[in-house]
């Protein structure tokens, strides 16, 4: 698998965009991780001859994970895009995407050149779409969060949203090859929110080399990178990536 981080910051991170992540398999297929306020512009802006993506995957409905997807789908239009656009997130994920789509440009789904499908998923299965197996845990978030755990046959890769890592997010990920996770601050400090701390347990737990900690509160990132860091070097496997960055695994 191929990781490519679009953006890696929260809701109102400027420096760094909201965190969006594209996943390319060994196969070929582009698996969009979250789509917030900035991400179709960084997307766009990066690629100059932007991959279109086979799927897409919503962890919760906050708008820096969804609110993007409007202008996503305006340009994909533009584009000339005919085939259709899953998208795959937990129970009501129809009725809000087509909610924000016709709060922002009212009547825009009947003039697509391609239809939106939706896919449902729950903590209780996991299901198959698109060759891949997609397996989901609840974290601890102030709205219902679903982590994900995407498996080519190859590769396990865990992409967490927002949100603490909990029980069964710990037995979700055992032995994974990487783990992308949001980490707030340096510790638990605000509730609902993951840490450094909480996700190098994690990580300890479940048997986890490698991981990326997206999502750090700005100023946090900002102010105290140099403590950040130094913490990091005592991880190897540890990464805290920018925008634009690649990964392989």
């Amino acid at each position: 698998m191929e990781i490519f981080f679009i953006g890696v910051g929260e809701a109102c991170d400027s420096a760094h965009g909201n965190t969006s992540v594209l996943v390319t398999t060994d196969s070929g297929t582009r698996i969009l991780l979250d789509c917030g306020f900035s991400v179709p512009h960084h997307y766009f802006h990066t690629f100059a001859d932007a991959p279109e993506p086979d799927y897409i995957w919503i962890s919760h409905f906050h708008g820096d994970h969804f609110f993007g997807l409007p202008l996503l789908f305006l340009r994909l239009w533009q584009m000339g895009r005919t085939r259709p656009l899953p998208i795959v997130s937990q129970q009501g994920v129809a009725e809000r995407v087509r909610e924000v789509l016709d709060l922002a440009y009212p009547g825009f789904e009947k003039k697509l050149s391609f239809k939106l499908s939706f896919h449902t998923v729950s903590p209780d299965d996991t299901v198959s779409i698109g060759g891949l197996n997609w397996s989901t845990a609840v974290t601890e978030h102030s709205q219902y969060n679903l982590g994900l755990l995407l498996d080519d046959g190859k590769k396990q890769l865990y992409y967490s949203g927002d949100g603490r890592p909990t029980e069964p997010v710990q037995q979700l990920v055992q032995g994974c090859d990487l783990i992308i996770h949001e980490a707030f601050r340096l510790v638990d400090q605000f509730p609902y929110h993951g840490s450094i701390t909480s996700c190098l347990q994690l990580a300890d737990i479940a048997g986890v080399n490698k991981m990326a900690l997206l999502h750090l509160d700005r100023d946090f990132r900002k102010y105290e990178l140099e403590k950040i860091n130094k913490l990091l070097k005592t991880r190897p496997g540890t990464l805290l990536p920018v925008a634009g960055d690649r990964l392989t695994v």
